[in-house]
């Protein structure tokens, strides 16, 4: 979920805008495409760029890919538009991240084909986030509210790595619940660990900033 990536997500529902929205916010480049110009909200994408087009178009998904797209994720509603954006994104961008909606219930024959599934039934905000996000940094489904619950590993870099709470400066509105593993909650002497997973609470203002502190961005 690092910063200044360039990410593109094709279909603009409720969702895909949503998803969109959520990593823009967190300093990431953020492309939407969407073929049906009637369904996008002006209003709600002023600060997205959206491409009114087929993504399943060579020619659409070759503009829209650039050298710093590192994921996209297809989240239509065709299982087949989903597959053929993802191993069509493939063949323009071999090293990229793809994330696929897909609403046939056997799932292991689509997850050869592309790095993340998500089921129509579990496709809210947050389970598309974590399959676009990969596996440093997930968030947790129907937390109530604003605030955000996510646990997060804490990258070699980082200069809180081997530190223990009571020494780290983590933003107000943050709070540290368990410790590594999730094995026990967490204390002032708890030691933030390089490649250890810790379970966060933060409010919405400060997620970003608790997420830069883990990742060492």
């Amino acid at each position: 979920m690092g910063n200044n990536r360039h990410m593109v997500i094709a279909g603009g529902g409720r969702v895909g805008f949503r998803v969109a929205q959520f990593f823009k916010q967190r300093g990431n480049s953020v492309t939407v495409v969407e073929r049906d110009p009637g369904s996008v909200d002006r209003q709600e994408s002023d600060d997205i760029e959206v491409v009114v087009g087929d993504a399943t178009n060579p020619s659409v998904l070759s503009d829209v890919l650039t050298d710093e797209t590192t994921v996209i994720g297809a989240l239509t509603d065709s299982d087949s538009t989903n597959l053929a954006v993802c191993l069509a994104a493939r063949e323009f961008r071999p090293d990229i991240r793809t994330t696929a909606r897909i609403t046939d219930a056997d799932s292991d024959e689509y997850e050869q084909l592309v790095d993340e599934v998500v089921f129509p039934e579990r496709a809210g905000v947050r389970t598309a986030v974590n399959a676009l996000s990969g596996s440093d940094v997930r968030t947790f489904e129907d937390v109530t509210g604003e605030m955000e619950v996510f646990d997060i590993r804490v990258a070699p870099d980082s200069p809180i790595a081997g530190q223990s709470l009571d020494n780290v400066d983590l933003p107000a509105g943050s709070l540290v619940i368990s410790g590594a593993g999730g094995e026990r909650t967490a204390t002032s002497e708890t030691r933030l660990e390089a490649g250890e997973r810790y379970v966060i609470a933060a409010d919405p203002d400060a997620a970003d900033s608790v997420i830069s502190a883990f990742r060492g961005e």
